[in-house]
C-alpha cells in the first residue's frame, strides 16, 4: 500500500475515533427517533472502522465497496428519521423492521428538509455524484469479484488510491 495512502487512512480511523468519541461524550433522550438515528449513527462508525481494515487488508479492498452502500443508505435513513419522518412512520419502522420509502422519495424529502442548511447544501454539492456512483457502481464491482476476477485486474475497473479515498472519506 502507498504511504500516501496509509497516511490518509489512518487520518479517516482518527476522524472516525473523533466522531465516536464526541457522540459518546453526551446524554441523549431514549424517545424513539433519537434512538433510531444513535442506532444508525453508531454503525454507520462502525461500517467505516470496517471498511478501513479491509481497505488496509490485503485481497479484501473490494468488499469495503459493500459497507460504503450500507453507510449512505444508513446516513440518508439517519437524516430522514431526524428531520423528516412523523411518529407514526418512526413507529412503522419500528414495528415492521423495515422502511416505509424507497431511496428516491428520502432524498426528495430530505433534500427539501434541508435545502436551507449551508452545510447540507455544500455537502450535497461536493459529493452528491460521487455518492451516488459508489450507491450503484459499487454493484458491480462485488459481482465481478464474486464470480472470480481480481478488482486491480479488471479492464477499465481497477480499484485506484482515489476511489479508495473517496470510499473511505
Amino acid at each position: 500500500m502507498k504511504l500516501e495512502l496509509t497516511k490518509h487512512l489512518d487520518k479517516v480511523r482518527d476522524t472516525v475515533t473523533e466522531v465516536d468519541r464526541t457522540v459518546s461524550s453526551h446524554k441523549y433522550p431514549s424517545d424513539r427517533r433519537t434512538v433510531m438515528v444513535m442506532g444508525l449513527l453508531s454503525t454507520i462508525i462502525q461500517h467505516h472502522r470496517s471498511m478501513l481494515h479491509l481497505i488496509k487488508s490485503e485481497g479484501t479492498a473490494g468488499s469495503s465497496w459493500a459497507l460504503a452502500r450500507d453507510i449512505l443508505k444508513g446516513m440518508r435513513y439517519g437524516l430522514w428519521i431526524n428531520s423528516c419522518a412523523t411518529e407514526e412512520q418512526i413507529l412503522q419502522i419500528e414495528e415492521a423492521d423495515e422502511f416505509p420509502f424507497g431511496i428516491p422519495e428520502v432524498i426528495k424529502e430530505i433534500e427539501a428538509a434541508y435545502c436551507t442548511d449551508r452545510f447540507f447544501e455544500g455537502l450535497k454539492n461536493r459529493w452528491g455524484t460521487q455518492l451516488y456512483k459508489y450507491s450503484r457502481s459499487d454493484i458491480f464491482q462485488l459481482g465481478r469479484w464474486e464470480i472470480g476476477f481480481v478488482l486491480c485486474c479488471w479492464p477499465g475497473n481497477s480499484l485506484q488510491v482515489k476511489d479508495i479515498r473517496l470510499i473511505a472519506n
